[in-house]
């Protein structure tokens, strides 16, 4: 991506990429993960790289809807409260197992819910509607052929197309995959995505800062970003300011990683590290982008993996994620709706910003009788984490507005479901 020109006025967008086009050309470099095998219990989740087919009859037998009795319909013709039918018990139906015996002329079988329609037998009788005495039983309906018996293939026939290519595996597909017989289908896998922070002032959350340092906020963000995603967070803790130990932790990951986030390191100082170690190499482009928070960014590709260097603010990092890496880590799974879902709503209070930029604002959205609203979560500074944690939605204000006024509709993007 080239990168666009240095301009004194950054808030009026002129020579920025425009986000469109910035996230467009970052998806256009972006591969889909080559399919594999996996079990069940790795491939929730995943897209499947083509049609799971039926190879047999599902259920493969017939079975009883009911707990009762097996019979034959023509039998029972005339049966009914006031005048019951017998029949003779020649034997039992379990769940698991072969019934004891056929049901032949004047026959019954008892049977148990789930159990094997007994050969012979074409209807069941619920137990409430009959009344076994020793070896026989009265019945006192007159059932219809195929009354409470589940039928083979009923669910699917063989040859039938049980989940196609392109589904994302839910609790669902799960389900029927493992009845199908299908324990290791081929799917689009989730990347691994190695997470790094660079910068001399970050420790550890689990460390007390001194003077001038920070506990690393931005991994975790982009761990959770990732987990939500549907991605496999691999976390490569801090990196400082050092161009060849950042060279070294990412080369050091290359076997085992799919694609690369970092954040910090990615503007114009002399200690932006990211920008130091790859730029001159042409494997990171460093480019801006007409938005607020998140203008300074960097996408390419380091040995054919996708690297992301992100901001270093932490609602930038936040942003900027759900902007241009979410819609790429879904394309590298297969996935074909990219975007979070959006609502329009009336903002309960000004949002200002620069006029030259997409401003994403963080708001609490609720719907209500009169539709949905979005209240701002707080100022609108990039280093206000919290503001995100309050929030649920990003209130999209797009360039050549700076004052979007309170009572106004405007577009939003939810990045939290309702429940949550």
């Amino acid at each position: 991506m080239a990168a666009g020109s240095r301009l004194h006025d950054h808030d009026s967008g002129e020579g920025l990429v425009s986000v469109e086009e910035a996230r467009e050309r970052v998806l256009s470099q972006v591969a889909l993960l080559a399919p594999l095998q996996l079990p069940l219990t790795e491939a929730y989740g995943c897209v499947l790289a083509e049609d799971v087919v039926s190879t047999h009859d599902l259920p493969v037998f017939a079975s009883s809807a009911m707990d009762g009795f097996a019979v034959r319909a023509a039998d029972l013709s005339a049966a009914s409260g006031s005048s019951p039918v017998e029949q003779k018990i020649a034997g039992r139906a379990m769940i698991g197992k072969r019934p004891e015996a056929t049901v032949g002329g004047g026959e019954a079988v008892q049977i148990a819910t789930g159990a094997p329609i007994p050969a012979g037998a074409d209807a069941i009788v619920p137990v409430e509607n009959a009344e076994a005495i020793g070896e026989v039983v009265r019945v006192f309906e007159s059932p219809a052929v195929g009354a409470h018996v589940r039928p083979a293939g009923e669910d699917a026939k063989q040859g039938d197309v049980l989940v196609p290519a392109g589904t994302r595996i839910g609790p669902p597909e799960l389900g029927l995959l493992a009845n199908s017989g299908h324990p290791h289908p081929i799917v689009h896998p989730r990347p691994r995505v190695v997470v790094l922070s660079t910068g001399d002032e970050l420790i550890p959350p689990t460390e007390t800062p001194g003077f001038g340092q920070i506990r690393d906020s931005n991994a975790y963000t982009i761990f959770g970003a990732l987990r939500d995603a549907g991605a496999i967070p691999v976390m490569a803790g801090i990196v400082h300011d050092d161009v060849e130990a950042l060279k070294e932790s990412v080369f050091s990951y290359l076997i085992q990683a799919d694609a690369f986030v970092s954040s910090g390191g990615v503007s114009v100082g002399e200690r932006d590290v990211v920008k130091a170690a790859f730029f001159r190499r042409g494997e990171v482009d460093f480019f801006k982008v007409a938005m607020q928070p998140g203008m300074p960014q960097g996408f390419g590709q380091i040995e054919g993996k996708p690297y992301w260097g992100l901001p270093g603010n932490p609602v930038s990092v936040f942003v900027s994620f759900e902007i241009f890496v979410r819609p790429a880590i879904l394309k590298m799974m297969g996935r074909t709706q990219l975007r979070r879902p959006e609502v329009t709503a009336t903002l309960t209070r000004n949002v200002a910003g620069p006029r030259g930029k997409m401003q994403y604002a963080r708001v609490d959205v609720k719907r209500g009788s009169a539709g949905w609203t979005a209240e701002p979560t707080g100022a609108r500074g990039s280093n206000l984490i919290s503001t995100v944690s309050r929030a649920n939605g990003l209130a999209m204000i797009p360039p050549g507005i700076d004052l979007a006024p309170a009572g106004s509709q405007v577009r939003v993007m939810l990045f939290r479901a309702s429940e949550d």
